[in-house]
């Protein structure tokens, strides 16, 4: 993958971590495990949280586009609410092949109701919370930790390949093993 490319996908990463927080927390529940036993209706149990997914992702896209605001400041937990709420009171779906209109109309309406604030850039210190890491301890210091003023886009400089430095290593002047010295040692004398 080219360099330039893979900067522009550095801002990418917290939106697959939000996308996988909301499949396992907040749409199938925490504790929450797989109900099939074989493999293959676990695959349909895994297809089947996706496409709901997809679904919910979909009407907040449609949402945002009917009142024109950036999709990312509308809150997934609310919307899953708002399709939990419809699929029990009326007995469908709010989002079957051919949705009526004025159905759809209500439900992104509902959806785009409360906006969150728009996200801010995010940066943190390379620190857990456990001991046993080979990052730092997380500490006071890390809490106020400056936040980029940049995206990672246009904060991060490629800089062109240069010619590395030889390696100069000093000589010995000593034996690095005392035995290298065996072979020039005068034989004992016999008696």
């Amino acid at each position: 993958m080219p360099l330039a490319v893979l900067v522009g996908v550095v801002g990418q990463r917290w939106r697959i971590e939000t996308a996988l927080d909301e499949l396992k927390t907040h749409q199938r529940g925490p504790g929450v495990v797989l109900r099939s036993r074989s493999p293959d209706m676990v695959t349909q149990e895994v297809w089947g949280m996706l496409l709901v997914h997809h679904a919910i992702r979909r009407l907040m896209h449609q949402a945002a586009l009917a009142v024109d605001v950036d999709p990312d400041r509308l809150s997934f937990t609310r919307s899953l609410r708002v399709v939990r709420r419809q699929v029990t009171t009326t007995g469908q779906a709010a989002f079957p092949p051919e949705p009526p209109a004025r159905t759809l109309a209500r439900v992104t309406g509902e959806i785009a109701e409360d906006l969150l604030p728009t996200r801010r850039l995010r940066a943190f210190p390379r620190v857990v919370k456990r001991k046993m890491s080979s990052f730092g301890v997380k500490r006071a210091k890390h809490r106020a930790w400056p936040r980029p003023t940049r995206p990672p886009g246009q904060a991060i400089v490629i800089v062109g390949a240069s010619k590395p430095a030889p390696i100069r290593r000093p000589r010995r002047t000593t034996p690095a093993h005392p035995d290298d010295n065996a072979g020039t040692a005068k034989p004992a004398k016999p008696t």
